[in-house]
């Protein structure tokens, strides 16, 4: 299985849509959109590696008020694909009166697309 490293990222929260967006900070040539379970997309670059997550409804799925996007002290998605699936398990840190909260989040799907075995992490720097 190939290793990538950790890869810095920015993220976005849409509050009108409950969306949340995170991308990788560096340039790429985007490729394929990976669905994951419902309402979680996945995105790859030309070469095979994970560049985007976009989640909605996220303040259902990390069980948190919509405010609590705005403060955001740690993201980090770990993502791996092997030739059957591809699996994501993230942990959400954000501040609510004053004490981090961490939030888990998992989703699993099928590799239908073939994309290449990778393993690799996805990090608020």
């Amino acid at each position: 299985m190939r290793e990538n490293d950790s890869q810095e990222v920015i993220y976005r929260y849409d509050h009108l849509s409950d969306t949340l967006g995170i991308k990788v900070t560096r340039n790429f040539k985007y490729d394929e959109t990976i669905e994951m379970d419902d309402g979680i997309l996945l995105d790859f670059d030309a070469d095979g590696i994970p560049v985007s997550l976009e989640i909605l409804d996220a303040s259902k799925r990390f069980d948190l008020d919509a405010g609590s996007f705005k403060k955001i002290i740690c993201l980090k998605a770990d993502i791996c694909v092997d030739k059957k699936s591809i699996s994501i398990n993230a942990a959400l840190g954000v501040l609510i009166d004053d004490i981090e909260n961490k939030q888990i989040f998992q989703s699993h799907a099928s590799n239908y697309a073939k994309i290449p075995d990778i393993s690799t992490k996805l990090a608020l720097v």
